[in-house]
């Protein structure tokens, strides 16, 4: 019976398994039953361990997808810009910029409240503007050259108020866009801690399932001669486990060191 490839993809994966169908047939039909019997264990065996590569490459990608994402995090100007680069943990960069970016938000908005309020005030200064106007309207008619004064004092209040106005609007605008780059800020803090996770369940998976392949004894195993001088391409499963130095279980990822250490040990 011919070796089977477990590093097969699923369009190869498919064409193992009509082979294999194919196969089955032919030796059943000459009545070799244990024979039939050998390639439906061969053909539960190829499907768990390209379950198991599928979920590895797709760990790996995520776990490489995330370790990008956090490699270009950098915030301008930042006085703690030296403490994000040391930072190892691509989820701790990730929460450490959101950190700052609703802190920023926060500081804006209470700024703008603090601008809305000067504006508030020019508002009661403008009310107050009135009675020396009625003042100016006054001296206007008693002394000719004041003529024309009340006029364009008036038009200037009237710009006044719409300049202050507009200011108001804007702030406004500017403390409704901060509101909802807040809640921003938020979902994607949840979309980090959710991917983090699904992150880590992956591999948790993946450890897990090597250690039940492992103890099932479904895996070969290395046990050819070493002498014989063949190297042949090491199976995932047949890895010795992952060797992390976890703080209370020394075979759990607690970081993306960890976790790189973890797919490689089982190759991936």
């Amino acid at each position: 019976m011919s070796e089977i490839d477990f590093s097969l993809g699923l369009d190869g994966l498919e064409v193992l398994l009509q082979d294999k169908a194919r196969e089955l047939v032919s030796v059943l039909d000459t009545g070799d039953v244990a024979a039939g019997l050998n390639i439906i264990s061969d053909l539960q065996q190829v499907k768990h361990r390209a379950f198991y590569n599928e979920v590895g490459y797709l760990t790996r990608g995520l776990h490489e997808a995330i370790k990008s994402f956090s490699s270009d995090v950098a915030i301008k100007n930042d006085p703690n810009e030296e403490a994000i680069q040391g930072m190892a943990d691509a989820s701790e960069r990730l929460a450490y910029v959101i950190e700052v970016t609703e802190k920023t938000s926060h500081e804006t908005m209470d700024r703008v409240d603090k601008s809305l309020a000067l504006v508030d005030k020019m508002d009661e200064q403008s009310e107050r503007f009135k009675d020396l106007l009625s003042l100016v309207g006054q001296l206007e008619a008693e002394f000719e050259g004041l003529r024309g004064v009340y006029d364009r004092t008036c038009q200037l209040k009237e710009e006044s108020e719409k300049t202050v106005a507009d200011m108001r609007s804007e702030l406004t605008e500017i403390l409704v866009a901060q509101s909802y780059q807040d809640i921003t800020g938020q979902l994607i803090r949840r979309v980090i801690t959710l991917v983090t996770q699904v992150e880590s369940s992956l591999v948790q998976l993946m450890d897990m399932a090597a250690k039940v392949e492992r103890i099932s004894g479904l895996d070969a195993g290395p046990s050819l001669d070493k002498s014989d001088g063949k190297k042949n391409k090491k199976d995932p499963i047949e890895a010795e486990g992952p060797q992390i130095g976890g703080k209370d279980n020394p075979n759990v990822a607690c970081n993306q060191d960890d976790v790189d250490d973890l797919l490689s040990s089982l190759g991936f």
